[in-house]
Order: C-alpha cells, then structure tokens, then sequence
C-alpha cells in the first residue's frame, strides 16, 4: 500500500517553511510501527516557486499513484484541501483520500461533501488512520466521519490517553536542512511534550486538541531531545505545547535535563501559569525568550472572552520577565468581545508600563470550533458564515496583507468604522510607545496601509 501524505499550502504565512509537519511525522511513525513502510509526504511549505491563490500549476507536484492519500488541513487551507482532493479522485480511480486537522475535526461536512474526501478524521489521527488503512469498518473507528446516504456519519472526536505508547515522530520522511527554524541563528527544531488545554477561551479552537491535558513522559521527552542532538545534530528546541507551564514539578524536572545538555530553548505561556522562580530556573536551563496570550489588558474584554486572566496577571508576569530577563513576545488580539476605545487604552497602557521586546496582533477571525463560532450572538459578535464559506474560509487566516489579518466581523461594541479607525490608531500608538524588537526567527510584518475597510462584511 502506497501512502502519501500532503501537507498543504500556506502562502499566508510570513515564512511558510518553517517547521516539519509534526502531526504528519507522528502520524507516519505510528503506521510504521504497525507495518506500514511505503509512505512518503509532500510538504507545500517548501515550494515558494507557485502562485497558490491564482494558479494550480502546483497540483503537478502530486505523484498520481498513491492507494491513500493524508491530507492535514487547518481551516485557513481549506481552499487547497478543496482543489487537491478533487484533483486527486479526477486523476486517480482507485485511491482513498483521508482529511485530518482541525478543519476535518470542526467541519468534517466540508470535507465529506464538498471536498469529496473518503473519510475525515476528528481529533488525534494516529490510531483513526491505522484502522481505517485497516479496514476496519468505519463505524467502529473512534474519530472516523464518513457519509451515509448523503450524511454525516459517526462524528465523533478521537483522543489519546497515553501519548508514550507512540513511537517518536519520524523526521526520516522529510530532509530537516529545508526547514528554516532558528534559535539564537542555531538550527532548530519544534517538538511538543503535551496534547490538551484545560483552558476555554472564546477564540479557540479547543475542541480538535482536547480539553483534557495529556503529558508526554519526561523520558520519552528526553528521548527525542536527544535522537535530535546525536541523529541531527540540533540542540536548540521550540516547544510548540500550548501551555508549556501548566505543571511546575515537570517544567523543572525538564530544565534539569535541559541544563545538562546545555541546550537553547523557547516556549508559549499563560501569565497565570508562571512565577518568578520559575522563569528564572527556566532561563538558567537555556530559555531563549517566551510568548505570552496576554490579548488584552482590559478586564472586561478578558472577562467576556473566557480568558482566564486579568489585567494584573499580565502585567506581573510580564513584569516579572522583564526583572528575570527573559525576552517576552506578547501577543495582542483586537475585536474581542467589549472592545471600544477605553479597553483599547487599556491595551496601550499595560504594554507601555510593561515594554515587551516584541508584541503582536491579529485581528479576532472566529474559526469553527471556538465558542465565538459557534455562539456569536453570546459575545455580541456577527459574521456571515455562508460569506466565509465562499471564500475558502482564507479570511480566518490571521496576517493577510495587513500583517494583521482582515475585518470581516462585526461586534456590538463599536460601530464598523469605530473599528477601523480604532484599528489604525491603535497599530499607531503601539508602534509608538514600544517600537518592536526581533526576538525569534521570525517576526510579524504589519502594514497598516494595506488594512481595507472595503473588505469588511457588509461593504
């Protein structure tokens, strides 16, 4: 059986090669543990050279004459999802096509009748994937959404419990010299150490990544830290958990082994989930910089968007970065539900006190999944879904031209030129008092001439 997995275009990335599709990696190392051998991956991410939005000149780089074809999708892909799957059951009579990634989880209806794909998989695939190439009946797979006379069958979400009873992901079905990740201008690589987060903000998407938090063994872990040093010769990591910090016994058990191999590191946060301790013993361990979801420093936008912090937590743990000197990437999200000009203050006023070396915004983009999504009208929010639909779901992308993403929402707060206006002044004063630094590898460009209020719903 000739498996080809594809991971799709991003051309709304700033630099789309980044990472390895570790998802896919796991996903490979699973199948290969099960028997499966002839299995290969076509990444899009490296190939710069074709003009994704305009052309499908780069449908030719598909081999033909795979039996399975895995194709992972986040919803702002969902256009290449779309043209890759119908070019693939076009051209090839007999291959099976199977979607993955958060859009198959939140939309598997999109996936199963527009896009034609054989199966979509909701929630973790390794175990989904394995039985389906199986054949396995579809209706006893946990996580397998098919159709049934025209319906959507068995949509159920699949999770892990143990995460060590998977192999290490496998980086042999990709050439790691093409991904650009750097730390500090050393190579590195991204890995994750849990799946899961307790947390319920409104924007997320936290259902095709489990409420319930599942942590990797600190050996398995080290394990795969250490492949990467001898096989690869990379000793600098990216921790891509979304909450890293959730357990400090573990974060320190970690920088111990950290420490020992001297190793550079950097990871996401939540403000709530650090102290001062921590972050130093995390920074003697060869912490680099970390990213906090600060979103706001307004209590009220905080409260009504199920973030879980306050004002005052941002500023202490930013704060405390700044005594500990950890270099702090804080990110921002405007539009959130309450925003108006006092909470845009508040904002300004919190990363003016604070002086992060690097701070970024996107404007609020509801994704399937998220309670805004689902619940708009709860957070006084509105946007038109079918509009969305039309257009590929592209708009839920969070940079675009701007840098910044698009308005396409509307939120009962402001009126839709109150949130453009605030939109540039807010940029304006950001820019102003704390001019931004270049702390990572990579670093948002925002354009504030290219924000277009023609584009904004209802226009």
């Amino acid at each position: 059986m000739k498996i080809i997995f594809i991971s799709l275009p991003s051309p709304f990335a700033e630099e789309p090669a980044m990472n390895p599709p570790l998802g896919i990696c796991f996903i490979s190392s699973y199948l290969k543990k099960k028997g499966f051998s002839d299995i290969s991956l076509i990444d899009y991410s490296l190939y710069k050279e074709y003009d994704y939005h305009n052309e499908k000149t780069y449908l030719e780089k598909l081999p033909l004459d795979g039996d399975v074809y895995g194709i992972y999708c986040i919803t702002p892909q969902y256009k290449w999802l779309y043209d890759i799957s119908h070019y693939i059951k076009n051209n090839n009579d007999h291959a099976r096509v199977i979607s993955g990634g958060p859009h198959s989880t939140n939309c598997p209806e999109d996936c199963l009748i527009d896009c034609e794909v054989d199966v979509a998989v909701c929630g973790e695939g390794e175990e989904a994937m394995e039985k389906i190439l199986n054949n396995v009946p579809l209706e006893k797979i946990s996580g397998a959404a098919y159709l049934k006379n025209g319906l959507v069958t068995n949509n159920t979400k699949a999770f892990i419990k143990n995460l060590d009873d998977f192999p290490l992901p496998d980086r042999d079905i990709i050439d790691l010299n093409l991904y650009k990740r750097e730390i500090q201008g050393e190579k590195a690589a991204h890995i994750v150490t849990l799946r899961g987060c307790p947390f319920n903000c409104s924007f997320c998407d936290r259902y095709s990544v489990g409420k319930n938090t599942r942590f990797r063994s600190i050996s398995k872990v080290i394990e795969e830290v250490d492949l990467l040093r001898t096989k690869y010769g990379i000793n600098s990591f990216v921790i891509y958990d979304d909450i890293f910090t959730l357990n400090k016994k573990r974060v320190f058990e970690l920088c111990d082994l950290f420490k020992e191999r001297e190793t550079k590191w950097r990871c996401w946060s939540r403000t709530t989930t650090i102290t001062e301790d921590m972050l130093t013993y995390m920074k003697e361990s060869g912490l680099t910089s970390i990213t906090f979801g600060v979103e706001s420093g307004d209590d009220t936008v905080l409260k009504k968007s199920n973030k879980g912090s306050t004002h005052e937590q941002n500023r202490t743990a930013l704060l405390l970065s700044k005594k500990v000197g950890v270099p702090v990437r804080c990110s921002l999200m405007y539009g959130l539900p309450g925003e108006n000009m006092d909470s845009i203050k508040n904002t300004i006023s919190l990363v003016e006190e604070t002086q992060p070396e690097e701070w970024n915004l996107a404007i609020l983009a509801p994704i399937p999944g998220s309670d805004i999504w689902n619940n708009p009208k709860k957070y006084g929010v509105s946007f038109d879904k079918i509009w969305l639909k039309e257009q590929y779901y592209l708009p839920c992308n969070r940079f675009a031209d701007s840098g910044v993403g698009n308005i396409w929402i509307e939120i009962d707060s402001m009126n839709k030129t109150e949130l453009y206006e605030n939109l540039k002044y807010f940029i304006t004063e950001l820019n102003r008092i704390c001019p931004r630094k270049k702390i990572q590898d990579t670093i948002q460009a925002i354009n504030i001439n290219e924000l277009n209020p023609d584009y904004m719903i209802g226009s």
